[in-house]
């Protein structure tokens, strides 16, 4: 009988911007479970071309170890979003998250371009809610094309469209309602759910705060920038002591029983 496969682990997902063309170039010497390349808000117009290239150039150096890498790509009704995903169809990428996910057919026309210009079967696609819309009809975004592994959220955009105001990290009560979705619709495809950025560098009890909450929630893990918050993030996500031991007894206990 062939051993299951494992489930991947999505616990820490640290993210470079498109705007810092050295956290491009260091991004290989981090180790966390996913490398996140953000290519749409954080590079201004005229940088598009640029940011893109410095990420396929990037991709190509090699030296990553086993992370999963995500491009965060423009929308197709942008100038750069057609480019951006024919661009990193044959590159060597796991996936792409499309930014402000309204709708299935925001995902089934991305994956057309993708297929279009050589994609394989095994680039994935994320879903990125940031706007009611894409909240609305996150269930349809999640079983939109097989291709689609993991949704996520730009909470900020997000609570603004809602009229939602943030509280603190460890005080979200205000969008919970929205993140429940999230994470229902990604549970109920089967998907990985990763929860908004987390801004706050020099914060690091903060942030561990903020990530046992979102475990609770229902999240996988958290994206943020700073690389020294790689092991809060995967100490958070990962199972308890308690957990570990449970599973260790279910093991023993399943090998113990007799066949049915």
């Amino acid at each position: 009988m062939a051993e299951p496969k494992l489930p991947t682990p999505r616990r820490s997902v640290l993210y470079r911007l498109g705007v810092d063309a050295g956290a491009y170039e260091g991004a290989a010497s981090h180790h966390p479970d996913v490398l996140l390349f953000e290519i749409e808000d954080s590079v201004a117009p005229g940088d598009k071309d640029r940011a893109r290239q410095r990420v396929i150039d990037t991709l190509n150096k090699g030296g990553f170890r086993h992370q999963e890498k995500l491009v965060t790509v423009n929308g197709l009704d942008t100038p750069w979003g057609y480019d951006d995903l024919k661009a990193l169809a044959r590159a060597p990428v796991d996936g792409v998250v499309l930014a402000k996910t309204e709708g299935a057919d925001h995902v089934r026309a991305a994956e057309a371009v993708l297929v279009a210009n050589g994609a394989p079967p095994t680039l994935r696609i994320w879903g990125m809610i940031e706007t009611p819309r894409g909240l609305v009809n996150v269930n349809e975004i999640a079983a939109a094309s097989p291709r689609v592994v993991g949704l996520t959220v730009g909470l900020g955009d997000l609570s603004r469209g809602l009229n939602a105001f943030r509280r603190p990290a460890e005080n979200r009560w205000p969008v919970m309602p929205a993140l429940g979705l999230l994470v229902l619709a990604a549970r109920a495809h089967n998907l990985a759910v990763i929860d908004s950025s987390f801004r706050e560098p020099k914060d690091p009890e903060g942030f561990r705060a903020s990530c046992l909450a979102s475990r609770e929630a229902g999240f996988d893990g958290r994206v943020f920038e700073d690389p020294a918050l790689i092991p809060i993030a995967n100490e958070a996500y990962g199972p308890t002591e308690d957990e570990v031991a449970w599973a260790k007894k279910v093991i023993v206990a399943r090998k113990g029983a007799s066949p049915s």
